[in-house]
């Protein structure tokens, strides 16, 4: 077995970036659950077109009601983001959601516009299941060329132990295996627009654990999954690949998204390697790697969503956002790079671009001290702002995924970044 144990070393060789501690939830699970009935119905609201500002004005003031309890003492509500993903998570009302579960489940399922065409994937729930068991682990399996997604889960992913433990989702790749890189158009299958199809499903009738979300490929399906998984890196935990090889991905995206290789070859060897001498997140090596192993490396392994250091190399049209950092969708351009790190003891975020005219930072009490002025230092610029929690941008980011059980965004704000100098060069 080859382990390449990885080092948190920034990109220029900077110093440690420092691993975020998690918040803990500070109220009871029926405080949750009550919330998470208002955010359902602002959810509704959202999705009929009508009743939302009535239905988000009831969960307003519910949330404010978590100030008068002892543990918040006066404070602001919207700082607990553990308890408010914690009530995001019940507000899909998973308890509610029929599944088949046991046995392996063809399901068809519409991708809707702008992509307007079928996607036919299968399912396994543990014969167990019980929503109010979960959240559990999800693995979006990619089959390798020429092999049906039932096949795949009944012929790839048999252990008794896994399956008792994990949700499978077998997502198909177009005929033409060219595609399954590209996002698709409309009526034209391609395979982001199939993973984010079944993504979304899964996520909205399964009780998943929206930390523990997995791409795995199998034989030509392991470079499928290293190449759209850094399209939104920051929704996913991690990626497998299993005796496939790992293409022509870039790594550039993988500052936070540990990979684990049961097989593969040279490309995967190169692959893990450059994540190492980055200073990026794991990457495991193991040629003899089975399936067992591979369920002991999803249960250990869990998504840093709310990371301090993150590093973002833009392409068209994807990604343009990862995690706390958005940049606007412009040409691409050769050497276009962001990073931001944050030092939460100072309250301070350093972002160093190139080839980036601005940033959208959004910000949660996980990432700073939001009672506090923030300073965010762009390519050497110092700004100081006081950044109030904002209500409306929090279900803003609720309506469009952009929150999650996992990670709650509670203000943003936006920064221009002005040129560096190598960066003028470079142009000239």
């Amino acid at each position: 077995m080859r382990t390449l144990q990885l080092s948190l070393i920034a990109l220029t060789a900077a110093a440690l970036a420092p691993v975020q501690p998690q918040q803990e939830a500070l109220l009871k699970e029926s405080d949750h659950k009550k919330i998470g009935k208002e955010i359902a119905a602002c959810i509704e609201a959202f999705q009929e077109g009508k009743g939302r500002i009535k239905a988000e004005e009831k969960l307003s003031e519910a949330i404010s009601k978590w100030s008068k309890k002892k543990p918040f003492k006066d404070k602001d509500p919207l700082f607990a983001n553990a308890d408010l993903g914690m009530s995001l998570w019940y507000a899909m009302e998973y308890d509610r959601k029929k599944v088949t579960k046991g046995k392996v489940n063809s399901v068809t399922v519409p991708t809707g516009p702008p992509f307007d065409y079928e996607v036919e994937y299968c399912v396994w729930a543990p014969s167990k299941y019980k929503a109010k068991d979960g959240p559990y682990p999800l693995i979006l399996c990619i089959p390798d060329a020429g092999q049906r997604p039932f096949d795949h889960l009944t012929e790839d992913w048999v252990s008794g132990d896994l399956r008792d433990q994990v949700i499978l989702a077998a997502v198909p790749m177009p005929d033409d295996v060219a595609a399954w890189n590209q996002v698709g158009g409309s009526g034209t299958p391609g395979g982001l627009a199939n993973l984010f199809t079944v993504l979304k499903e899964m996520t909205r009738n399964y009780a998943v654990d929206f930390d523990k979300i997995f791409v795995a490929g199998k034989g030509a399906g392991v470079s499928a999954a290293l190449e759209l998984s850094q399209f939104f890196p920051d929704r996913f935990a991690g990626v497998i690949g299993r005796t496939g090889d790992a293409g022509d991905a870039s790594h550039m995206n993988y500052r936070n998204l540990p990979v684990y290789f049961a097989g593969g070859g040279q490309k995967a060897t190169a692959f893990a390697e450059a994540m190492e001498a980055d200073g990026f997140a794991e990457a495991v090596v193991n040629p003899d790697g089975k399936e067992e192993d591979v369920h002991a490396w999803v249960m250990a392994t869990d998504r840093d969503a709310n990371p301090a250091e993150v590093v973002l190399s833009p392409r068209l049209p994807f990604p343009n956002k990862a995690y706390w950092l958005e940049v606007p969708k412009t040409e691409e351009i050769e050497g276009r790079m962001i990073r931001g790190k944050v030092d939460r003891a100072t309250n301070e975020i350093t972002i160093t671009a190139k080839h980036v005219s601005s940033v959208t930072i959004y910000l949660n009490d996980q990432l700073v001290d939001m009672d506090l002025p923030v300073t965010v230092i762009c390519n050497g610029v110092k700004n100081e702002d006081v950044i109030p929690r904002n209500f409306s941008t929090m279900m803003r980011l609720i309506y469009s995924a952009r929150n999650d059980a996992g990670r709650i965004y509670t203000a943003s704000r936006e920064y221009d970044v002005p040129k560096i100098e190598d960066a003028e060069e470079d142009e000239g």
